[in-house]
């Protein structure tokens, strides 16, 4: 009888500690997730921008002739469009790397229209990073450069 009434609380502290552990775990690896899906937003954002950024220092160059950077050689694809502004597509992979666009992981459209001045024409560019399997512009840039007439 004796041997009935006595409890022992070991077992009991042990499913206790497991749980704790258990419920501990799940919240570190949802912490570590967290982290690393902020981190893979935060590169991309990053590596969309430094792209962005060069293909504006590239146009400045030439902005009244976009035929020499947004070609197909260059892995450049114009949609037909029916007003002023021409659009130009090219893919990425995750690290910014030419892809086509049917292997990308995020997508550059340039976005390319000009405005008739009294001595030559004001040419503009929009730049956008979008990613492709959440449709998130990760980056948007616009600048212009003016064209004197000849």
């Amino acid at each position: 009888m004796k041997m009935a009434e006595k409890r022992n609380p070991a077992l009991v502290e042990l499913v206790l500690v497991i749980l704790f552990f258990a419920l501990s775990s799940v919240v570190l690896v949802q912490v570590f997730v967290k982290a690393h899906l902020i981190s893979e937003e935060s590169r991309a954002q990053t590596l969309g921008l430094t792209a962005a950024e060069d293909l504006l220092e590239q146009w400045k160059e030439f902005p009244a002739q976009p035929e020499r950077l947004f070609s197909l050689e260059n892995g450049w694809k114009e949609e037909e469009t029916a007003g002023s502004v021409r659009i130009f597509r090219a893919g990425c992979d995750s690290d910014m790397e030419p892809v086509p666009l049917e292997e990308a992981a995020y997508e550059i459209r340039a976005e390319l229209w000009t405005e008739e001045k009294e001595a030559g024409e004001l040419c503009r560019i929009r730049v956008l990073v979008t990613g492709i399997r959440d449709g998130k512009t990760q980056v948007e840039l616009e600048t212009a450069r003016y064209a004197a007439g000849t």
